[in-house]
């Protein structure tokens, strides 16, 4: 398998350590680090200089890095277990205004959140909304709705020795379409069906990892435009905070203690709370306005959202906050991509002039 070798993994690490900051506690943003070098291996980015890795996972970072894999997990798990816990004080009736936990640190320890007043009951509406924003099934209703090509896939437990025996890697389990051999990899062992409360078992099993599968090639959809687009469509900064914390669970429970798409899980707990209540309509109009008009249109990860521009000292999720509130922001390059915040937002500007 094309596993990074060690020396690279540590060079990287060291590299973003040294280069970049995130607005965030040290703790959480080596955790999120630790996903960007799976992403550097895949593609040959950064410390790797076009050596592609295709088949390293977040547990060879870890192991690679000299960390323990259990300790990590649970780092990760809990920053997700303290949104679901504030969803259920919502839900409970508790009057909270401000994204933090029950002990007063702010959610995924973003200062800001300290600062920020919310509307408690908008924040699930974003969290159910960005819980959706890769859901399978929702997309397609979505495509035959408006007639636009949408790709998805879905997280799947995979032994990676008997992907390799099928003469199959990462890359093209991720980027291909697998659609209509889903039930082949069931029967082959590819793919492992078991109970999710069975799923734990297998965390520190050495070849069976979680993995993304894609089903259908299309365009994706943008976690700036789920901010963007949810905010604004809803006239609620609140949502785009929602939004954003479903992201944010989407990224850390790719590497947790649980083998289980958790911002879908909890979608469905807000969903069956009763305490919110979006018609499917405006479900499937809020994916069809995030879809990517290009494939390159910026889509941020956690760590370029969290990422503290050093000439202008913001980050892109304060820029979007600020577009937000009707407020003029300084111009950034965001996502991976590098494209101006302002043409971004330009953009948002003009789709929802069409709707």
């Amino acid at each position: 398998m094309k596993v990074a070798p060690r020396e690279l993994v540590k060079r990287d690490f060291e590299h973003l350590k040294k280069t970049l900051k995130l607005f965030t506690s040290k703790e959480v943003e080596e955790l999120l680090f630790i996903q960007t070098i799976e992403g550097h291996a895949h593609n040959g980015h950064s410390e790797f200089h076009g050596k592609k890795f295709v088949d390293t996972t977040i547990n060879d970072i870890v192991y690679l890095l000299g960390y323990d894999a259990f300790a990590i997990r649970s780092s990760r798990q809990a920053l997700i277990d303290e949104i679901y816990e504030f969803v259920e004080r919502v839900i409970a009736g508790e009057k909270v205004t401000k994204l933090i936990t029950k002990d007063g640190d702010p959610l995924l320890r973003v200062p800001l959140f300290k600062e920020i007043e919310i509307n408690p009951r908008d924040v699930l509406i974003g969290l159910y909304l960005g819980g959706l924003m890769d859901d399978y099934p929702t997309r397609k209703k979505v495509e035959e709705k408006y007639r636009i090509n949408i790709g998805g896939g879905k997280n799947y437990l995979v032994d990676f020795e008997v992907m390799e025996r099928m003469n199959l890697d990462g890359e093209i389990l991720a980027h291909g379409e697998h659609e209509d051999k889903i039930e082949i990899y069931k029967k082959n062992g590819l793919i492992i069906e078991i109970e999710d409360d069975e799923k734990e078992k297998f965390l520190a099993h050495p070849s069976i990892r979680f993995q993304y599968i894609r089903h259908k090639k299309g365009n994706g959809v943008s976690d700036d435009l789920g901010m963007l687009m949810g905010g604004k469509l809803f006239h609620s900064i609140s949502i785009a905070l929602g939004v954003f914390l479903a992201d944010a669970i989407d990224t850390f429970d790719k590497y947790s203690l649980k083998f289980v798409e958790q911002d879908f899980e909890l979608s469905q707990r807000i969903k069956e709370s009763g305490v919110i209540d979006i018609p499917e309509e405006d479900v499937m109009k809020f994916i069809y306005l995030i879809t990517n008009p290009t494939k390159d249109f910026p889509d941020s990860s956690q760590r370029y959202f969290l990422e503290i521009n050093k000439e202008k000292n913001i980050t892109c999720l304060e820029t979007h906050l600020m577009y937000l509130r009707g407020e003029t922001p300084p111009q950034i390059n965001i996502a991976f991509e590098r494209v101006p915040n302002t043409e971004v937002y330009k953009y948002v500007d003009e789709k929802l002039k069409s709707v």
